[in-house]
């Protein structure tokens, strides 16, 4: 048999996962889940002119193909959204989109692109306030004007008094719904990875003055 004729009968997805792999490597990300977000106190309120401001960059990708004996629909609960604050939530202050000048997660869509096995779907950045840790009233992607076939959802920055969580609650339909449903602690200026086997985001906050306004 030739060394490589094993490579060929992998699944699809273990081809994808393992260039994925290579490439999260290269950036210094991990695949593997956090720990849900623990419960934490909300930050204390403050007006909407003095909040701080986060520019939040996400790229959204999918797999080239998706095999015919795969199936990904099935996607486990989702992890560390917590509990709601319910009427006592505060919605989030979307400032502005940012140009593409603006990006810097672009090294990212070089890479998938360059993998061969990976699509990016979409690239945005944007500045927003960071309400309080279970406010869960997140910011619609058509909001920012992401038009990607099949894609649809939202995304949720809040912080707490220790804490940035950023999550995404977003389903791509590509023959069949595809579902990422996580929020988790984060670390500003960092890259995180959510990931499903048919799709995946790779998302960044990073702080603001101010004068982003």
């Amino acid at each position: 048999m030739h060394p490589s004729a094993s490579v060929h009968r992998l699944p699809r997805r273990l081809l994808a996962a393992a260039l994925l792999g290579v490439l999260l490597a290269s950036l210094g990300l991990g695949a593997a889940h956090p720990a849900d977000a623990p419960a934490a106190a909300p930050a204390p309120a403050v007006a909407a002119s003095d909040a701080p401001l986060y520019q939040v960059e996400m790229v959204v990708f999918r797999v080239a193909a998706v095999g015919v004996e795969e199936n990904w629909a099935s996607v486990p609960p989702g992890r560390g959204f917590g509990v709601s604050l319910g009427s006592a939530a505060q919605a989030p202050q979307m400032v502005h989109t940012l140009a593409a000048s603006d990006y810097r997660l672009d090294g990212v869509v070089n890479g998938l692109r360059r993998s061969g096995a990976w699509r990016p779907i979409a690239h945005v950045a944007w500045v927003q306030t960071a309400p309080p840790w279970g406010s869960h009233t997140g910011v619609p992607l058509s909001q920012l004007g992401i038009d990607a076939p099949g894609l649809t959802g939202t995304v949720y920055l809040e912080r707490s008094q220790h804490y940035l969580q950023l999550g995404f609650d977003v389903t791509l339909n590509a023959g069949a719904p595809y579902r990422i449903d996580e929020m988790r602690n984060v670390r500003p200026n960092e890259k995180q990875y959510f990931d499903h086997p048919a799709f995946g985001i790779i998302a960044a906050v990073y702080p603001l003055r101010h004068s982003a306004r």
